[in-house]
């Protein structure tokens, strides 16, 4: 596992160096985005995370989070049921990828490196659950395609109410395909919801 963290040191240090020397040159874009979905696999069930992204040209670096819960019914106590956890996957990624922008509308594809944490029931015989874990590294890749403002507009409260000057500062809607390739892979497909600076106006 040592070994491990140092690739991952490195990949983070490489894209430290990337953001640096690309911001000498041209303007950054930088927008962040949460996901809900489901995902399959031999780690499966419900999706939620979030990017941290960062375009230079086309040339995209991407910080991720996914947690990957499968919970089952353990009965139910005045008409709501009682869920336990039976997988919890947590997924910490690094990914280098392309973004081409089309007006008000994006794509994106990346790939990189992760830390992977599954925590797993192993005895749910007693009154307390017990559970196992195991840390490996994997692969993530994901695909995108995500619509936002195609110019300057007043920041918009809920997209209801309008706020200050015109700005490329905006909400974004999409969908994303994912995965990680790993001791306990899984992939899948959710709907994303950003705020951020999209493209340069």
């Amino acid at each position: 596992m040592k070994k491990a963290m140092k690739k991952i040191t490195l990949f983070f240090v490489l894209f430290l160096n990337i953001i640096c020397n690309a911001q000498e040159t041209t303007k950054p874009i930088v927008f962040a985005e949460m996901i809900i979905g489901y995902s399959n696999g031999s780690s499966k069930g419900l999706t939620g995370g979030a990017n941290l992204n960062y375009q230079i040209k086309n040339n995209l670096l991407t910080y991720r989070f996914i947690e990957v819960s499968e919970t089952r019914s353990e009965g139910n106590v005045l008409g709501f049921p009682i869920l336990v956890n039976v997988e919890v996957v947590k997924e910490n990624a690094l990914l280098v990828g392309k973004r081409i922008i089309d007006g008000n509308t994006s794509y994106s594809y990346s790939a990189g490196i992760a830390y992977v944490n599954r925590k797993f029931l192993i005895d749910s015989s007693t009154d307390v659950l017990k559970y196992d874990s195991t840390q490996s590294i994997g692969f993530p890749f994901e695909l995108n395609i995500k619509w936002f403002n195609s110019k300057k507009e007043r920041y918009r409260i809920y997209e209801l109410i309008p706020v200050g000057k015109p700005t490329g500062f905006a909400n974004s809607i999409g969908f994303k395909l994912y995965g990680d390739i790993s001791k306990t892979s899984f992939f899948g497909l959710g709907l994303t919801v950003g705020l951020g600076w999209h493209k340069n106006y």
